[in-house]
């Protein structure tokens, strides 16, 4: 139970770290809609490498938490 804390971190760093990857992994594939004009398709690239390395950076604050506590 004392260990409970760092549990809660290295879930978060696993979920955060996944999303994030497999969101650059999205940006890097060509778009599933190809109907779609190159606004749109720009806008979800932008959006999946946005939530990306925001996934990453969470999972390195966490990475930071676990290192500190």
């Amino acid at each position: 139970m004392a260990d409970i804390f760092q549990a809660i971190l290295f879930t978060v760093l696993i979920a955060a770290g996944g999303l994030g990857v497999s969101s650059i992994v999205m940006t890097l594939l060509p778009s599933a809609n190809p109907t779609a004009d190159a606004k749109e398709q720009a806008k979800s690239k932008v959006e999946y490498a946005f939530f990306g390395f925001a996934g990453i950076i969470i999972a390195f604050v966490m990475w930071v938490a676990m290192w500190l506590s």
